[in-house]
């Protein structure tokens, strides 16, 4: 055993004396961190500060009223600008299309005539009197702002109930429209009639405070029904604890990396041939290959840890947990070392090829992009990647609540994957000496 600590303390200095070593295993990782983590942090809220240019060409009160609506929320930065000393300069529908196709704005909201005419025309499929017209490059925010939008349509409807006068106009309009109608038959439209007709007498007889109390409390309430997580001490910044284990996994990868490439550095030079002909064997050499990068790869895992807390607020569910799944995935990811090292005679075709499958495992495990954004095809492809495995039992550790019986099944996928990589690596080294 002491022989294995040997080696191991004398990979771990020959990777820290090559300093370009120390960028990709530790400043790597954190850029990463700081980067995607502020991409994410804002994305439970939707976009932010979208640009979208309004075509009014309805011009009622209601529609204005709705303008009012879109401009006080602050996801949005509608157009055309207003304040209270300059009247804002319409904008038509040819301006606001090509706005769209030059990329000035995300999306044009245009106002039909007839929007504000009452009930009949905000659900009419045939003549839709509210569009949307969005950059096709920005979908995202397209479908987000179809949700704003239907949430000031309701506000402002909301405010439309509470005017009396307006509901007794909308009653009289259907009133008459049924009373014109042809394809009713006398006792249908009796029955309509008679509906109206108690409406506008209840209009008019109900006390102002039950009416407005009658919509606050039920006709038009909508509330939100979210999924919170217990949080101690300062709130983390949801960002940062979304990419966190895509962090760890990058800092783990780029140690798998720089030990490769030293192993096959060794063999280029015959330092490992001279060292297997001493009284060391191969496997406290391999053995010590192993444990140097484990090491460090636990070492990383726990700057990033300490970095994540201190600087990032980053929550961790159960610090236990958190500790087994880096453990597996370390183990797993120098097994993963031990194979690439074996993939090339020359530095360049081991670090080409070593790379080129990190990418792939990295962009199909969710370290590029959560898993979550992906489309559901590529989901199903990432069940392959170890990197997928080592991301979940983190996640699970951090904020999915696993238990440890939850926590077995990516644990015991991660210590398989890593048995296997580290004995076709150790079998394919010893052949390459025969």
């Amino acid at each position: 055993m002491s022989i294995i600590m040997a080696l191991a303390r004398k990979d771990l200095k020959v990777l820290f004396a090559e300093k370009s070593n120390l960028f990709w295993v530790f400043v790597f990782p954190g850029m990463y961190a700081l980067f995607f983590g502020a991409v994410f942090s804002g994305a439970g809220d939707g976009p932010s500060n979208m640009r979208v240019v309004v075509v009014d060409e309805d011009g009622s009160d209601f529609s204005e009223a709705f303008v009012s609506r879109l401009r006080a929320n602050e996801a949005l930065a509608v157009l055309p600008r207003a304040d209270a000393n300059t009247p804002a300069k319409p904008i038509d529908r040819t301006d606001a299309l090509e706005r769209i196709r030059k990329g000035k704005v995300a999306a044009a909201v245009i106002i039909g005539e007839g929007f504000g005419e009452g009930f009949a025309t905000w659900f009419d499929t045939s003549d839709p009197k509210l569009q949307i017209a969005s950059d096709p490059g920005r979908q995202m925010e397209g479908a987000y702002l179809k949700g704003l939008l239907a949430q000031a349509q309701f506000e402002t409807m909301g405010e439309r109930f509470g005017d009396r006068d307006w509901m007794r106009g909308q009653m009289r309009s259907w009133r008459s429209e049924i009373a014109d109608a042809n394809d009713l038959g006398f006792a249908q439209s009796q029955v309509f009639l008679s509906f109206f007709d108690a409406m506008d007498s209840f209009l008019v007889d109900v006390n102002d405070n039950v009416y407005a109390s009658g919509l606050d409390e039920g006709m038009l309430n909508i509330g939100n029904l979210s999924v919170s997580k217990e949080q101690t001490g300062e709130s983390p910044q949801e960002g940062f604890q979304i990419t966190f284990p895509q962090t760890i996994l990058w800092g783990i990868l780029m140690s798998v990396i720089c030990f490769a490439v030293s192993i096959i550095k060794e063999r280029m030079s015959g330092t490992f041939a001279r060292v297997c002909i001493g009284p060391i064997g191969q496997s406290h050499i391999l053995a010590g290959k192993g444990l140097a990068c484990f090491v460090t790869s636990l070492f990383v895992v726990g700057m990033l840890f300490a970095g994540g807390k201190l600087i990032f607020k980053v929550q961790i569910g159960s610090v236990a947990l958190f500790g087994l799944a880096a453990t597996c995935t370390a183990v797993c990811f120098v097994g993963l070392m031990m194979l690439i090292s074996t993939l090339g005679k020359t530095e360049e075709s081991v670090t080409g090829a070593g790379m080129a499958i990190i990418m792939l495992m990295a962009m199909f495990g969710g370290a590029m992009l959560p898993l979550f954004v992906m489309p559901s095809w590529m989901q199903r492809i990432s069940h392959i990647s170890p990197v997928k495995w080592g991301i979940y039992a983190m996640e699970g550790a951090i904020w999915r609540q696993f238990s440890l019986a939850e926590m077995l099944l990516p644990c015991g996928i991660l210590l398989a994957v890593g048995a296997t990589f580290f004995a076709l690596g150790v079998l394919m080294l010893r052949r390459a000496r025969l």
